[in-house]
C-alpha cells in the first residue's frame, strides 16, 4: 500500500476539512428541516411558510436548529481533524483511511442522533410546561415571541451538548488509534 508524503497528505488534509464541514452544513439543513416536520408532525410546511408566507417565526426556529446542530457537528469536527493529524502526519495506508472514513461517518452520525435527542426532548419539555398553548399554531400565524423562545431554548440546549458530542467523538479516535 502506497504511504503518502507531507505535501499530498496536507493536500488531502485540508480535502478532507472542506468536505467534513460540507457534510456538517448539508447535515444541519436537511437535519433541522426534517426535525421541524416531525415536531409539528407536519402541520408546517417550512418551504411554504419561509418562501410563500414570509413567516419570519418558522426562519427564526429553522435557523436556531440550523446554528444549533451546525455547532454540534463543528464540535465533532475539530477531534476527528486532531486526530487525523496526531495519527497520520507521517502518511497512511489505504486500509486506515477507509476506517478513519468509517470513523468520520459514525462520528457525524452520533453528532446528529445526539442534537436531534436534545433538542427534541428539550422542546417537549417546554410544550409540557405550557400544556395550553399550541406552539407550533401560534408561530405558524406568526407569534414570533413563542419562535424566539424555542429558538433560543433550541440554541441554549445545544450549546450544552456540544461538550458531550466533542468528548465522545475523542473518546471513539483515540480507541481508534490504538485498534
Amino acid at each position: 500500500m502506497q504511504n503518502f508524503e507531507t505535501p499530498e497528505l496536507e493536500i488531502f488534509s485540508t480535502m478532507v476539512y472542506i468536505i467534513l464541514i460540507f457534510t456538517s452544513v448539508i447535515v444541519s439543513v436537511m437535519g433541522s428541516v426534517i426535525m421541524i416536520s416531525f415536531l409539528t408532525r407536519r402541520k408546517i410546511d417550512v418551504k411554504e411558510e419561509i418562501v410563500y408566507n414570509r413567516n419570519v417565526g418558522i426562519a427564526m426556529i429553522l435557523a436556531s436548529f440550523i446554528w444549533t446542530l451546525g455547532g454540534i457537528c463543528l464540535e465533532s469536527i475539530k477531534p476527528i481533524m486532531n486526530s487525523w493529524y496526531s495519527n497520520y502526519a507521517s502518511g497512511f495506508t489505504l486500509k486506515s483511511a477507509l476506517i478513519f472514513a468509517f470513523g468520520i461517518l459514525g462520528a457525524l452520525l452520533n453528532a446528529l442522533i445526539i442534537g436531534a435527542v436534545a433538542i427534541f426532548f428539550s422542546l417537549k419539555v417546554l410544550m409540557v410546561i405550557n400544556r395550553d398553548i399550541d406552539e407550533w399554531e401560534k408561530i405558524k400565524n406568526g407569534n414570533v415571541a413563542i419562535a424566539i423562545v424555542i429558538g433560543v431554548t433550541v440554541i441554549v440546549v445545544g450549546m450544552f451538548f456540544q461538550s458531550i458530542v466533542s468528548y465522545i467523538v475523542t473518546t471513539i479516535f483515540s480507541f481508534q488509534s490504538t485498534v
